[in-house]
């Protein structure tokens, strides 16, 4: 299956890392550093250009299933020399942020259900995924098919129990050694609602303290809500992870309001749910006539 191709490819970029090697692999066009070796260095040119083969065939894999994986063109870099490419530009291409963004969940989730042995999920979502595919009509949401279709099989196909090692072996996978560390909750939450944001996952959002303990997170023009009463939350819940790796956290509660947004509540400390999914608790907005999903 796909996520065990990817997560051999994985582990062979991680062998061959060294923690402060003066070499990296970044795309000659952008400047970024594409996963899987985003924020990996290398001791010698040789290991980087191994990597940046590596990472190539990483891409290759998904792009077997999604033609719109971004390409990339991977190159050593003495990172001494400062930065390369056209990182500025780069940044500011939403739409290639967000297939980055699709595509790069999409396969660290892959590799959390091979870690995780969930071989028929894993085979459950790909044929859901091939199956809609041939009716999806903008070539740009084959991605977020292919997302959709891994959360909602996790969500028939396993216990609340088996959510949480597949969402931490994903927001593993993308943390990268160079991530920040030791983020408040506060700050966590906030980080990664603005990253979903700025990749373009979410049109709008805002964060702001809960009554008792946690957070009022509002999301609007979410890209995988639905018009079911329930909301897919497994990309929250990487981004959360990513950011927060020590601190538990659930979804107590989802309510839409109507012009595309949604309303969620996450609180911090308990026994970890709704890290997939969630129904909402209040749907009389669902069907407003301004609600378009």
């Amino acid at each position: 299956m796909v996520g065990s191709t990817l997560r051999d490819i994985s582990r062979h970029v991680d062998c061959l890392a060294a923690r402060d090697g003066p070499y990296a692999v970044v795309c000659g066009r952008t400047g970024c550093e594409p996963h899987p070796v985003s924020g990996l260095r290398f001791d010698d040119r040789d290991t980087a250009a191994e990597a940046a083969e590596a990472a190539a065939e990483y891409r290759a894999t998904l792009r077997q299933y999604d033609p719109q994986v971004p390409f990339y063109e991977p190159l050593v870099h003495d990172v001494e020399d400062g930065p390369m490419g056209l990182a500025a530009a780069g940044d500011d291409d939403r739409r290639l942020r967000y297939l980055s963004f699709c595509h790069d969940v999409a396969g660290a989730i892959f590799e959390a259900f091979t870690d995780a042995g969930l071989r028929e999920v894993e085979s459950a979502a790909m044929e859901t995924y091939l199956t809609l595919a041939e009716v999806v009509s903008d070539r740009d949401d084959f991605c977020l098919t292919m997302l959709w279709s891994m959360t909602s099989e996790l969500a028939h196909r396993t216990t609340r129990t088996e959510h949480l090692p597949v969402v931490d072996a994903a927001a593993d996978s993308l943390r990268g050694p160079r991530a920040p560390t030791a983020m408040r909750p506060d700050e966590g939450v906030r980080a990664a609602v603005e990253h979903l944001e700025h990749v373009g996952f979410v049109g709008s959002q805002s964060v702001s303290p809960a009554r008792g303990d946690g957070w009022e997170v509002t999301l609007g023009e979410y890209a995988l809500a639905e018009r079911t009463g329930r909301l897919p939350t497994l990309p929250i819940s990487i981004a959360l992870a990513q950011r927060l790796p020590e601190t538990p956290f659930r979804f107590a509660a989802t309510t839409p309001l109507g012009d595309r947004r949604w309303r969620l509540r996450i609180e911090p400390g308990a026994v970890p749910d709704g890290l997939v999914s969630i129904d909402a608790t209040d749907d009389q907005r669902l069907y407003d006539t301004d609600s378009e999903y």
